[in-house]
């Protein structure tokens, strides 16, 4: 069984990231005291997963200069209190026009998604005082229940959203921002796929799902894609499950495939729905027992 509760990504040595460390450290300093619990997410959490802890080869393809916070909260009071207390330190000043945007001083900008007591019943987020932005924030409560930990320079240490989490969470993404932002979420999650056995899995493709590696047509990408599957069906419950299920099914027909696919990989999309097809297997599969 997978389990990223206990998974530490130890990045303290990394000197590069001596200023997203301080960026962590101030947002916490004011969080902790209001009793919000955060999660580092996004492209952020992309660039600590895939390429610092997991060095081994893994490219670089769209490097972020932004940090991504998902914040749990009771009521937007507190959010507001939060966001009011951070520029209040001296240390972060508003973007006009972005309510969830604030800027370090060291020059990063961060981006606060607040979730939990304030969403809809479709998992949604509306800004107050119109109500007129709303955001989905669906996967956020569940990538904080099943987070892994990251140490980074002068000692911070944060909750980080798990490998799985952050492709669900791009798949739903992608789902909502694909005509604005087409290719970012897809391709950021084609690279999920491409190299899960690439972040510390390969051995338990030779451990636990060994019987794989012994079916005729076995594929070693396709088996990542697998893998990730199956983690990501023992995080989520029964209802997020099939959510994240019919996203990815809508897209991987065989015949007449969604736009996913050609977004994910646009020299072979064929590829792409062949490793959405075994994401699905691999979250629909009964657990050995």
């Amino acid at each position: 069984m997978f389990c990223m509760s206990n998974t530490l990504l130890a990045l303290s040595d990394k000197a590069e990231l001596g200023l997203h460390a301080r960026v962590v450290a101030d947002v916490q300093a004011v969080a902790a005291p209001l009793g919000i619990a955060l999660l580092i997410t996004g492209a952020f959490a992309r660039d600590l997963h895939l390429h610092l802890h997991h060095a081994w080869g893994v490219p670089v393809q769209r490097q972020t200069t932004d940090v991504d916070f998902a914040l749990a909260v009771n009521d937007w009071a507190t959010f507001e209190r939060l966001r009011n207390q951070l520029v209040h330190t001296g240390r972060f000043e508003p973007v006009h026009g972005l309510p969830h945007r604030l800027r370090h001083g060291g020059g990063l900008p961060i981006d606060l998604v607040p979730f939990g007591a304030i969403e809809t019943g479709q998992r949604h987020v509306a800004w107050p005082p119109t109500g007129d932005v709303v955001m989905d924030v669906f996967g956020f409560r569940e990538a904080l229940a099943t987070a892994a930990n990251v140490a980074l320079p002068h000692g911070v240490q944060a909750a980080i959203v798990s490998l799985p989490a952050l492709a669900w969470l791009k798949i739903v993404c992608w789902q909502d921002r694909h005509h604005r932002s087409p290719g970012k979420d897809a391709q950021d999650f084609q690279q999920i796929l491409n190299h899960y056995l690439d972040t510390g899995h390969e051995a338990r493709l030779w451990g636990e799902f060994l019987p794989w590696t012994q079916e005729d047509g076995f594929d070693y990408l396709l088996a990542g894609a697998r893998m990730l599957g199956c983690d990501i069906a023992e995080q989520l419950d029964t209802q997020a499950l099939e959510r994240v299920s019919a996203i990815i099914a809508q897209q991987a027909r065989t015949e007449q495939p969604g736009i996913l696919p050609g977004q994910m990989n646009p020299r072979s999309p064929e590829q792409a729905v062949m490793q959405l097809q075994a994401l699905l297997r691999g979250m629909n599969e009964t657990p050995a027992p």
